[in-house]
């Protein structure tokens, strides 16, 4: 199995939900009858949030004392992000953020820091002029064993979530050393690891010194981005925190964290994590002498500028988000999102994506009305 079809996996596994195990522990621990959380359960289904069951307890929403009626309305399935993307958005651009290579491209032609592109694993006849491109075992090799900036982040080139993503730490003259995997020739890589999908190689870029004994891999900041006529608004910034072993900092990864943040200063506001299904916001950060909680990211000023910049470059696409990496040249731009994953806002606020201001903007293009 490939690194992207093992991560696929991981994901939807989540996704997947034993109903009667989940209704049978909120019972014992609440008293709540299972059979009207089910029902209950089907009205927020056929609602405009289209909640799947998973995301029904994800977010608490059976407790029907903590919410309101219109709170539980806000909240929206990730399953109907894409379409909701689509309306706000021009499809004709789609492929500028959503192809990796691509996207790197435009970002440095505006002048925006990026990681360093070092080259292209595809097995078909695309060009990528400006990079070496490996199309064989044999070509893994020969540029491998000549590489002097390890370590390097491969990620494919039309990828999501992070999904098939790999650190690449070394090698020697038969193996490649991945992390969190034992170590594989050149022909393993190249038909077990890659397989058929294309990636993009990068040099990692270095953390900054406000993660150290936080973190080795690189978190980022999400910045949720309203594109209107007269002005970019940023009505959400978030940390996303890789942990333990973990090579990227998406929360599908177990041990990841989230932080919900304040706009305008980057103080870090709650810690969030989900355990058994379930939301669950922390005090502390779990195995640190730090709380985290209070403490102010750096370069703020400068990674907002950034964003804003960010998102003009890409106005066509009014609804849209930024993932910025705070390292210790500066903050770097590390992906750029066609919309913005309504989990992610949800999980870090615990409330729902549709506020007044979400529902304003997305009734101007034609949805919710």
């Amino acid at each position: 199995m490939s690194a992207l079809a093992d991560d696929v996996e991981k994901i939807n596994s989540k996704q997947q939900i034993d109903v009667r195990d989940q209704l049978t522990r909120v019972y014992r621990t609440t008293g709540r009858n299972p059979l009207g959380m089910v029902l209950d359960h089907l009205r927020l289904r056929r609602g405009r949030g289209k909640l799947q069951f998973y995301e029904y307890f994800l977010y608490g929403l059976d407790d029907k004392e903590r919410w309101s009626e219109d709170e539980r309305d806000r909240f929206l399935s990730a399953h109907i992000h894409f379409p909701i993307a689509q309306e706000c958005n021009d499809q004709t651009w789609w492929a500028v953020t959503e192809d990796k290579w691509l996207s790197s491209i435009f970002l440095a032609h505006h002048g925006f820091p990026v990681p360093e592109n070092v080259a292209v694993f595809d097995r078909g006849p695309r060009l990528y002029s400006d990079l070496p491109k490996l199309s064989s075992a044999e070509d893994l090799e020969e540029f491998f064993v000549q590489f002097l900036k390890f370590p390097v982040f491969a990620k494919p080139i039309n990828g999501m979530w992070s999904a098939g993503a790999i650190r690449i730490s070394g090698c020697s003259e038969t193996h490649v050393q991945i992390d969190g995997r034992d170590p594989v020739t050149f022909v393993e890589m190249f038909n077990d690891v890659f397989g058929d999908t294309p990636y993009l190689l990068q040099v990692c870029v270095e953390p900054h010194s406000f993660f150290d004994g936080i973190t080795n891999s690189v978190a980022t900041v999400r910045c949720l981005n309203l594109v209107t006529q007269d002005r970019v608004t940023v009505p959400h910034t978030i940390l996303k925190l890789p942990r333990g072993e973990n090579i990227a900092d998406n929360f599908w990864r177990t041990g990841n964290l989230l932080c919900d943040l304040d706009n305008e200063t980057g103080k870090i506001c709650s810690i969030v994590d989900k355990v058994d299904g379930r939301r669950v916001q922390l005090e502390n950060l779990p195995e640190s002498e730090r709380s985290l909680v209070g403490e102010y990211l750096p370069d703020w000023e400068s990674l907002r500028s950034l964003n804003q910049r960010v998102a003009l470059a890409h106005g066509a696409n009014r609804f849209g988000s930024t993932d910025i990496a705070l390292t210790k040249s500066g903050p770097v731009v590390i992906e750029v999102n066609n919309g913005c994953a309504f989990e992610l806002i949800q999980m870090a606020t615990g409330r729902g994506f549709l506020t007044d201001q979400m529902l304003e903007f997305f009734r101007d293009n034609g949805l919710f009305k």
